[in-house]
């Protein structure tokens, strides 16, 4: 009974050292800034419509525009229910009533996942090789990671300020990421479909 006790404890520890090495990862992550090369497009990852995150990840998608270090803005985020306008078309409206002008704007309204808003996007612009992905600080890793996977390259990113959560949600948004990237890990690692 003691070995049994003895190998359930090394394997408590063990999980708990690759959760903490996985959300140090995305703290970290989050944290850095790459120069940013002009890419082909600026791609804009989904979250809940009427969202103070989803309405400044758009802000934040037109800033990287304005600033010349992308030749496309691709909004990407489905519906949640029928009701509901698409994620992309809530993007769209922010975009537009906060520019002066009308970026080249593209629209990827079917995918509900970080999986499918790349592989979608993939499909949808064949000719897109380099991407900005802007997401919030606590989903770059995950998002990023995929992108590359996806076949993207150079993948650069790009996160508004978190100011907006306050700090309990943050961490728990922070906690669900280290989750998600673990579950993502193996699928990224041995390119498993989705």
């Amino acid at each position: 009974m003691k070995k049994v006790w003895r190998i359930l404890k090394i394997c408590t520890f063990a999980a708990g050292g690759i959760f903490l090495a996985s959300l140090l990862f995305v703290v970290i992550f989050g944290q850095t800034k790459p120069r940013i090369s002009r890419a082909d497009a600026v791609i804009i990852l989904g979250a809940a419509i009427n969202t103070p995150a989803l309405y400044n990840r758009s802000l934040e998608g037109l800033r990287v525009y304005n600033s010349g270090e992308a030749n496309l803005m691709i909004l990407s985020g489905g519906r949640v229910s029928d009701q509901d306008i698409s994620e992309a078309g809530y993007m769209k409206k922010v975009i537009l009533k906060n520019s002066t002008t009308t970026p080249p704007l593209l629209l990827e309204e079917g995918s509900r996942t970080t999986y499918e808003n790349l592989e979608n996007t993939k499909a949808l612009a064949p000719g897109v090789k380099s991407l900005v992905v802007v997401s919030d600080r606590f989903h770059l890793a995950r998002a990023v990671l995929v992108a590359r996977a996806a076949g993207f390259n150079p993948v650069y990113w790009s996160a508004p300020d978190p100011g907006y959560y306050p700090p309990h949600e943050l961490a728990f948004y922070y906690f669900r990421e280290a989750v998600a990237l673990l579950a993502y890990a193996p699928r990224l690692l041995l390119g498993f479909a989705y």
